[in-house]
C-alpha cells in the first residue's frame, strides 16, 4: 500500500495553562494566522504522522524508538524546519514552524486622572480613565484579563475608570496565541484624598531622628516622584513606638517628620508643597501598645514614616 507523509501535529490532546489564573478560557498550543504561518508554544511536543494516500483521513502516528524523532522538541524560540522528500515529485518539501516561547508584554496608561506612580502604587483623580495595551512579537495576542481585589479574572473591558474615593487591588496580564501568560502585574490603585500610604524601609532606631542610608534610598524616590509630578501636595507623617513617656514620643515623631521634610526640601522641593505632622505613638500598627511586652523587631513596626496627599494643584 501507499502511503503518504500528511501531517505535523503540535500538542496533540494539549491545551496551554493561564499561569494558575481562573480564567475560563484555554488557549491550544498551535496558531496559525491570516498569512499561513504556524505558531506553536515553545514547550509543545511535535508528532509526525501517515496516511494512505486513498485516504488521508487515516492517520497513524509513525513509530520511532529514537528519543529526538517522535515526539519532537523544538530546540527554543525561532524559525524551525520540518523536511520531507516527496519520491513522486523527486524533490524535498518544508515546513516552516515558528516556536513562541516568550509571553505578551501589557502597559497600563491613564488617558486623564492619574497624580502619580510609586512602585506598584497608583493614584488618580476621581473617576481616572486608562487602558490596556498589550504587544506579542511572534504568535500576537491572544486576550488580556483584569480582576479586582483578587476576584475571578476576566476578559478586560475597556476603557477602566477608577471610581471617586475607592482603593482596589487591581491585576491584569496577557495571554497570546499559543498560550504563554505573562506574569500578572498588580498595582494598588488609590482615588481616596485621605489614604496612608507606609513608605517601605524609613525606620528609626530608638529616640533616634537620624537617617540611615537605607531610608535615604526610600527618600530619594519619592524626591524623584515629587520632581515629576509638580502638582502634587503631600503631608509627611512619622510615628513611634509605645514606649517611653507620651509627651516624649510626641515630640519625637515632629522631630522625625520634620527630618523627612528637610531631607526633601534641602533637595529642591518647595516647602509649600510638604507638611509635617507628628503622630506620637497614637496609631499603633500591631499589638504593642501601652503596657505590651514586645521585641524590638515588634516595635520598629511603628516607628515609620508615612505619606498622604492632601492636594493636587490645577495646572
Amino acid at each position: 500500500m501507499k502511503y503518504l507523509l500528511t501531517t505535523v501535529i503540535i500538542g496533540i490532546m494539549a491545551c496551554a495553562g493561564l499561569m494558575g489564573q481562573e480564567t475560563d478560557t484555554t488557549i491550544p498550543m498551535i496558531y496559525i494566522d491570516s498569512t499561513g504561518q504556524v505558531f506553536t508554544k515553545t514547550d509543545a511536543p511535535a508528532y509526525i504522522f501517515i496516511a494512505p494516500a486513498e485516504n488521508e483521513s487515516e492517520l497513524t502516528l509513525v513509530p520511532s524508538t529514537d528519543k529526538a524523532a517522535n515526539p519532537m522538541e523544538w530546540d527554543g524560540s525561532g524559525k524551525h524546519y520540518i523536511m520531507h522528500k516527496d519520491l513522486e515529485r523527486k524533490m524535498n518539501i518544508r515546513f516552516k514552524v515558528m516556536a513562541d516561547g516568550t509571553p505578551p508584554k501589557t502597559n497600563l496608561t491613564f488617558s486623564n486622572g492619574l497624580i502619580f506612580r510609586y512602585e506598584n502604587l497608583i493614584f488618580t483623580e476621581s473617576n481616572a480613565v486608562a487602558t490596556l495595551t498589550s504587544t506579542d512579537d511572534m504568535s500576537g495576542v491572544h486576550s488580556t484579563y483584569t480582576s479586582t481585589n483578587s476576584g475571578k479574572f476576566s476578559v478586560v473591558s475597556q476603557p477602566i475608570t477608577f471610581n471617586e474615593h475607592d482603593e482596589s487591588v487591581f491585576a491584569f496580564y496577557s495571554i497570546d496565541n499559543v498560550g504563554n501568560a505573562e506574569t500578572p502585574q498588580e498595582y494598588r490603585v488609590i482615588t481616596s484624598s485621605n489614604a496612608r500610604v507606609q513608605m517601605d524601609n524609613i525606620y528609626f532606631e530608638t529616640n533616634s531622628t537620624l537617617l540611615n542610608s537605607q531610608s535615604t534610598a526610600e527618600l530619594q524616590k519619592l524626591l524623584a516622584i515629587l520632581k515629576q509630578f509638580p502638582k502634587v501636595v503631600m503631608e509627611i507623617g512619622a510615628h513611634t513606638d509605645s514606649k517611653g513617656n507620651v509627651t516624649y514620643n510626641q515630640q519625637l515623631s515632629e522631630r522625625r517628620a520634620q527630618a523627612a521634610v528637610d531631607y526633601l526640601t534641602s533637595r529642591g522641593i518647595s516647602k509649600e508643597r510638604l507638611t509635617a505632622k507628628g503622630y506620637g505613638e497614637t496609631m499603633i500598627l500591631n499589638e504593642c501598645k501601652k503596657g505590651v511586652e514586645c521585641p524590638d523587631s515588634k516595635h520598629k513596626e511603628n516607628r515609620r514614616v508615612e505619606f498622604v496627599i492632601t492636594k493636587v494643584n490645577a495646572e
